[in-house]
């Protein structure tokens, strides 16, 4: 006969657990597999072009993911981290540029895309560096659309700085920018070489060359598109940015970057022995703006500027700082004790750890082949099988089976300790080595088997008679009462 299979509860929860091991190797339920941004990716908002870039541009480019700063003096580029340098970490960047480094910021993106109306994102405010970012609001791009926007008729007429000729919104303008073949998604190619943003779909976009601002607010949360001049570059360069840059009041600034509204988008400062240069927006060093001429030169010039010192800025000195770029907050995880078993880089191993655990413990639940036959059982107290043993006896009412067992271990104990010297049919004999009267011993023994061969025996006598024969037995023993 067939035996039926019957699935235990626990092998559906082990089962599923493993289960969801095996999908979590190939797709990660708790987020994302970490930063895009660093210097090692390919995607559009990584980093690898501007180090394959600066390699190729500068003699000594290297990344540094164990330490805040470098043990040498140098220029330190921080572009879109992960997670912003804590207070003591702060003081690490301050002491490395006031004793001669460089340092050129820009923020991430994250900061800003999960910002609501009610609820807008944190300030990037790293007071010692006197880096202080805000969120560009929905009022400063309203103020944007507004700048970009083509005069109204029957409006007040434009100002002297804005003429018809540098305003360039028809629709026919439009649609053949849409039509012309892009070098990138989101952008084509100008006629002077420069790039500009194409419209997304779904978004009406309102560009301007006075103020070169296309108002692209997209819903992704990639901020506004800005059309920006820069005195590092003649052209005119387009990037996305979703942070506003605040000025140091206490510090003598330059600007480098302005939008066409007047909106500083990057500058630089003098701090102590070294320089600091802060840009508002991550998009100019990322892997989509090397792809064009303007953006790739701009950032090039940014890293160059910041690598200048002032008495260098005007001689014709040949050598050139080491650039470093700032991986510790891109692989901050490997500092936060075990998260970092669950980082992209060690997380498909722990999971397989944990996978093997998991049908570790399953296949404990379970054995194969004959049942172990088990020798060493565990017994309880003595005391409580004496109770047990005797509530049986009391329930049978048949005290003749308890008498004839002892019998037996008295004729056990005799036989392992005299041999065949003494038994139990021999009343003198063990009288004389107990010590006892004979005919005591005779009529007790002769009793006791008589009992031993009753069928119903009250329990009053066969505990009578086991007392008598327990006292026997001891004697025999060698214990004799004080």
């Amino acid at each position: 006969m067939k035996k039926k299979r019957r699935l235990l509860q626990s092998d559906t929860f082990w089962g599923l657990a493993a289960a969801l091991l095996v999908l979590l190797q190939f797709w990660w339920l708790p987020g994302e597999d970490g930063s895009a941004a660093d210097s090692y990716s390919t995607t559009v908002d990584g980093k690898l072009g501007l180090y394959r870039t600066l390699s190729q541009l500068f003699p000594q480019v290297t990344r540094e993911a164990v330490k805040v700063v470098p043990a040498q003096s140098a220029t330190l580029i921080l572009i879109a981290p992960d997670r912003y340098p804590n207070e003591k970490e702060q003081q690490q960047l301050y002491e490395f540029v006031y004793n001669g480094g460089n340092l050129l910021f820009a923020p991430n993106w994250m900061s800003y895309e999960w910002a609501t109306p009610d609820e807008p994102p944190p300030e990037v405010y790293l007071p010692s560096l006197g880096i202080h970012l805000k969120y560009r609001s929905d009022s400063t791009i309203a103020a944007a659309i507004a700048a970009a926007a083509p005069p109204v008729p029957g409006a007040t007429p434009a100002s002297p700085e804005t003429t018809p000729e540098n305003i360039s919104t028809t629709a026919e303008e439009a649609s053949s920018a849409s039509t012309d073949s892009p070098e990138t998604v989101g952008s084509t190619p100008a006629t002077d070489g420069s790039a500009t943003s194409s419209p997304a779909a779904g978004s009406t976009p309102v560009t301007t060359a006075n103020t070169g601002v296309t108002a692209d607010v997209e819903k992704e949360g990639r901020g506004v598109a800005v059309h920006a001049s820069s005195s590092l570059v003649s052209d005119y360069v387009d990037f996305q940015s979703t942070a506003e840059l605040q000025l140091p009041s206490q510090l003598t600034t330059e600007t480098l970057l302005t939008s066409a509204d007047g909106t500083v988008e990057a500058a630089t400062w003098q701090m102590g022995s070294g320089r600091m240069l802060v840009c508002s927006s991550a998009d100019l060093f990322s892997n989509r703006a090397m792809l064009f001429k303007g953006s790739r030169r701009l950032a090039v010039r940014m890293v160059e500027r910041c690598s200048a010192k002032e008495e260098d800025e005007d001689s014709t000195s040949n050598s050139e700082p080491a650039i470093v770029i700032s991986e510790y907050f891109n692989a901050s995880d490997s500092f936060q004790n075990t998260g970092i078993l669950f980082s992209p880089t060690l997380r498909i191993g722990t999971l397989q750890l944990l996978l093997v655990a998991i049908l570790g413990i399953w296949m404990a639940f379970h054995r194969f082949g004959p049942a172990l036959y088990v020798t060493n059982s565990q017994r309880r107290s003595l005391t409580e099988s004496a109770q047990a043993v005797g509530n049986l006896q009391y329930r049978l009412s048949d005290g003749g089976t308890v008498v004839r067992s002892y019998l037996d271990y008295m004729t056990s104990r005799l036989r392992r300790r005299y041999g065949s010297l003494l038994r139990l049919d021999q009343p003198e004999q063990i009288a004389n080595r107990a010590g006892m009267d004979v005919e005591e011993v005779r009529a007790q023994l002769h009793e006791a088997h008589l009992m031993a061969e009753s069928g119903q025996l009250p329990s009053a006598k066969a505990a009578a008679m086991l007392r008598w024969l327990a006292r026997l037995q001891q004697r025999l023993e060698g214990i004799r009462e004080s």
